[in-house]
C-alpha cells in the first residue's frame, strides 16, 4: 500500500498511543492546512473545520521555524512553552509534541501529537517515532515536488473514491467506506470513504477497534457478504453496540469482503443511519460489484 501522509500519521498515532496525530502543510496564503489526521480515545477530528491560519498560534510557529527542533510538552498546563490556540478548540490537550518540517530553509509543515486524557511523559520511543514520521513526510514532500504527472497510486485512489461516491449516491445511504489491511497495529482501518454532509468521518478514526467485532469475525469465518437489515438486533455484543453509536447510530448495513488468493484484502461497507432497511437483491449486488472492482484496482499488477 502506498506510503501516503495519511498512512504515516495513522501509524504515528498507533505506535505512540496518543489521542491525535496530525499533519499540517503551508499553503499559498501563508497559513497552514490539515492534510492528514488520525484520532482515538473518542476524540473528534478537526480537519473538517476550516482554519485559515492553522491550529497553532504565531509564537509556536515562530519557535518551530527559528529553532527547527521538536517541541516536547509533557504537561501543557505547567509548561512555559507556547500553548495551544484556544480559538481552534484544541485547549483540551494535556500534552503534545510538535515536529517542524523544513525544506529549502523554511517551515513547510508541522506534525503534531496530542494527548487529551491527562498529562503524559513522552518517552524516547515516542520521540523516535516522531522523528521517523518527520523523515518519511519530508521524503514524500520531496517526491511530490519532483513529480511531473500523477503517480499510478494517485490514479488508483481517485478511481476507488469515484466508485464509493457513486455507490453511496445510487443507494441513497449516508456513508460508504473501504477498509484495507494497511496498518500492523490495527485491523482494517478505513482507507477511503464517501459520506453525506454532516456525517462523522471514519477515515483516520481509531477509537473503535475492529479486531473481535462480530461483523469482522463473521466475514473471516464465512468469507461472504454480511447483510444486516436492523443493526439494533443483529448482535448483543457490547462492542458492536458501542460501534453503532460511534458511527452515528447506524441502523442497517451491507458489508462485502474482497477475497483474493484466499486472503481478505479489503472490506466495503454501506451504512444506513436513518432507519432499518430491507436491502434488495440489486442493492446487495451493487455493493458486491463495487467491492470487486475496487479490489481489482489495487491488486492489479503495476505495469510500466
Amino acid at each position: 500500500m502506498m506510503n501516503i501522509p495519511q498512512r504515516v500519521i495513522e501509524n504515528l498515532l498507533l505506535v505512540t498511543a496518543a489521542s491525535r496525530a496530525m499533519l499540517e502543510l503551508a499553503h499559498a496564503n501563508g497559513g497552514f492546512a490539515i492534510e492528514a489526521e488520525a484520532v482515538q480515545h473518542a476524540q473528534q477530528q478537526i480537519r473538517h473545520h476550516e482554519f485559515d491560519t492553522g491550529t497553532h498560534d504565531a509564537e509556536t510557529i515562530a519557535t518551530l521555524e527559528r529553532d527547527r527542533e521538536i517541541i516536547v510538552q509533557h504537561d501543557i498546563e505547567r509548561t512555559h512553552s507556547p500553548g495551544p490556540n484556544p480559538e481552534t478548540g484544541l485547549n483540551g490537550i494535556r500534552a503534545r509534541m510538535l515536529a517542524p518540517l523544513i525544506q529549502a530553509g523554511r517551515l513547510v509543515g508541522v506534525i503534531s501529537l496530542h494527548h487529551s486524557a491527562e498529562s503524559r511523559r513522552w518517552s524516547a520511543q515516542d520521540k523516535n517515532a516522531m522523528l521517523d514520521a518527520q523523515t518519511k513526510i519530508l521524503d514524500i514532500l520531496t517526491q511530490r515536488a519532483s513529480m511531473e504527472a500523477p503517480a499510478l497510486e494517485d490514479l488508483r485512489s481517485a478511481a476507488a473514491q469515484a466508485i464509493l461516491d457513486r455507490v453511496r449516491i445510487a443507494l441513497g445511504v449516508q456513508r460508504c467506506t473501504f477498509r484495507q489491511p494497511v496498518q500492523e497495529a490495527y485491523a482494517f482501518p478505513v482507507t477511503f470513504e464517501s459520506r453525506a454532509e454532516g456525517m462523522r468521518s471514519l477515515l483516520g478514526d481509531f477509537t473503535i477497534v475492529q479486531s473481535g467485532q462480530p461483523v469482522i469475525v463473521k466475514l473471516l469465518a464465512e468469507r461472504k457478504q454480511v447483510v444486516q437489515e436492523d443493526c439494533s438486533i443483529a448482535s448483543s455484543d457490547p462492542l458492536f453496540h458501542k460501534m453503532l453509536a460511534h458511527y452515528g447510530g447506524m441502523r442497517a448495513q451491507v458489508v462485502t469482503p474482497v477475497i483474493i488468493d484466499d486472503q481478505l484484502k479489503g472490506v466495503l461497507s454501506v451504512h444506513e443511519l436513518r432507519h432499518a432497511r430491507a436491502w434488495t437483491i440489486a442493492e446487495k449486488a451493487l455493493a458486491a460489484e463495487a467491492a470487486a472492482l475496487i479490489g481489482t484496482i489495487f491488486e492489479a499488477p503495476q505495469g510500466r
